[in-house]
């Protein structure tokens, strides 16, 4: 009788043991996951009840019940703002991990195609977790700029345009201090070397190859314009760039106006004399380089070349500049651009 109770007794231990797992199994370790594409990314912009992962797009979980019952065990109450990157078939308990991780799924983002911080603030706001409003704050930040050895008109020099892998949840100061950063491994001691063998700055450099960028869209041929802007200051010449002109009103037409030329824009290399107060976009090293690297040449005078062809004629005479020009407005003028 004794015996029988005990051979009970251990098959009901061993059937509650199995259970308990089965169970356990079932609630953390089973596959519950279903996403519509290999990877599954869940934004949280504020802190949520665990629970709201139940309402998401993009995937779904096979077992609800087993989840809220998971967390609830696990203690799962909130989920933090973050990015949180899930993959098909995970289980509740790697869920779980990943929500505790701290969401730092990054963005890949490009800037290399903004030209201005408002433009640039407006993307960062776009794809990460803070608006473009807190972007616009650190680049305004005194305080900050002076601890990155910078300030805002020059703020640009540091901004350099490429693709990136962001956390989701980055900061303003921490995309300025990667800014930074990029920024310091790009002037290498041949650059810096170079930088003084034409006797500027860094900042002037970064500053007259965004006058060189905006001026072509045929990077062949940027070391020749940097060439003709180092001649004409040399000479004490006003630089005449209708891109900076024109970089305060933000217009669509890059036809320049005799108001643009006329006006106290501070860009307006017509009306002022030397470089612009800072660059007027953010200039890829290949524009850098032109400058640090210009062709030598005796031109001073340059015009875009008719056919909308992005590249220009160049003359070493106001005669021949005239000539060119004439030529230019007069295939504005046909194409009806105003």
């Amino acid at each position: 009788m004794k015996k029988s109770r005990a051979r009970i007794f251990v098959v009901l231990c061993i059937g509650s043991i199995a259970l308990a797992y089965s169970f356990y199994h079932f609630i953390f370790r089973t596959s519950n996951l279903i996403c519509n594409s290999d990877n599954c990314i869940y934004e949280v912009r504020s802190s949520v009840e665990a629970e709201s992962i139940l309402q998401q797009s993009g995937f779904h979980l096979d077992n609800e019940t087993s989840w809220l019952a998971a967390a609830k065990i696990k203690q799962l109450k909130t989920i933090k703002p973050g990015r949180y990157k899930f993959t098909q078939g995970m289980s509740n308990s790697e869920i779980i991990s990943a929500l505790r991780a701290g969401g730092e799924a990054t963005v890949t983002l490009r800037i290399d195609d903004v030209t201005h911080l408002e433009e640039l603030s407006g993307k960062l706001g776009k794809y990460l977790l803070h608006d473009s409003s807190h972007f616009i704050n650190a680049f305004n930040n005194d305080s900050l700029l002076s601890s990155l050895d910078t300030e805002k008109l020059k703020l640009a020099t540091i901004i350099r345009p490429n693709t990136y892998e962001f956390y989701w949840n980055m900061t303003g100061e921490s995309f300025l201090s990667k800014m930074k950063s990029e920024t310091d491994k790009m002037w290498s001691l041949e650059r810096q070397q170079a930088c003084d063998k034409i006797g500027m700055k860094k900042e002037e450099v970064v500053i007259l190859a965004s006058i060189v960028k905006a001026e072509t869209a045929s990077r062949e041929e940027a070391p020749r314009i940097a060439g003709l802007y180092l001649n004409r200051l040399k000479i004490g010449m006003p630089l005449q760039s209708d891109p900076t002109a024109i970089f305060m009103r933000r217009a669509p037409s890059q036809r320049v106006y005799l108001s643009d030329i006329q006006s106290d824009n501070p860009y307006n290399t017509y009306k002022f004399q030397g470089l612009p107060p800072g660059p007027i976009n953010f200039p890829e090293t290949t524009y850098i380089d032109a400058v640090l690297k210009a062709e030598q040449h005796n031109f001073l005078f340059m015009c875009a070349e008719p056919g909308g062809t992005g590249r220009h004629r160049f003359a070493r005479s106001l005669a021949d500049h005239e000539q060119n020009r004439r030529q230019y407005v007069a295939w504005l003028d046909k194409q009806g651009i105003r």
